[in-house]
């Protein structure tokens, strides 16, 4: 959950954008994704807040959710490999010749080390964790995570979080810190749910190696 400092600036954007929610909605959530999947802006950019105000939208007519849904698993899908790509070309040297990207260099040592003791499963879990959900695709580039695995992991997680975000801007509805407590909430909830479902599938496999070694 966001500091009620931080809520407030969140707010105030969120009243400022009102207008052009009114008339370029669509391009307000695709550029708000675009920037919160991206690999060092998704760290002052709400763009799940944003994307769940196009779902408020939607709610009211203003806007088609169909069509929201499709800008933000679109855009979201776009930084997310903006941020991959950029990883894996140019990584270690912007993190060696940038002196801005340094203070980001601890948070950036912790998501390599998860990823390379969890590989793809990481990029999964890194979708729902609050402020790392940019530097994840990032870290996974510079570290060499495969392209086809990257795609694997990211484009189902990228599209159910998405959608899930819209439908509760459309349900919930214009209420910012509700819907911040929410998302703040759904993020433990679903990395809860993701991890059990890690340790039912690793179980799995070692009974059925069991089995079959047993046989």
């Amino acid at each position: 959950m966001l500091p009620d400092a931080s809520l407030a600036l969140v707010q105030e954007l969120i009243d400022w954008l009102r207008p052009l929610f009114d008339n370029v909605g669509y391009v307000v959530v695709t550029v708000a994704m675009f920037l919160e999947s991206a690999a060092f802006t998704g760290v002052v950019v709400p763009g799940d807040i944003i994307l769940a105000m196009g779902g408020v939208y939607a709610s009211n007519g203003s806007l088609s959710l169909p069509i929201v849904i499709v800008c933000g698993v679109v855009a979201a899908l776009a930084g997310q490999t903006a941020g991959y790509l950029l990883g894996r070309h140019y990584g270690r040297r912007l993190l060696t010749k940038v002196p801005v990207l340094r203070r980001f260099e601890d948070r950036l040592d912790r998501i390599a080390k998860t990823i390379e003791r969890r590989g793809g499963t990481a990029i999964v879990l890194g979708r729902f964790a609050t402020g790392v959900a940019g530097l994840v695709p990032f870290v996974a580039g510079t570290s060499g995570v495969r392209w086809r695995t990257f795609l694997l992991f990211t484009i189902p997680t990228t599209t159910a979080w998405a959608v899930a975000v819209v439908i509760l801007g459309y349900v919930v509805g214009n209420n910012v810190e509700l819907i911040d407590r929410i998302l703040s909430t759904v993020g433990w909830v679903g990395l809860a749910v993701i991890a059990s479902a890690l340790v039912g599938w690793w179980a799995y496999r070692r009974w059925r190696d069991h089995a079959r070694t047993a046989s």
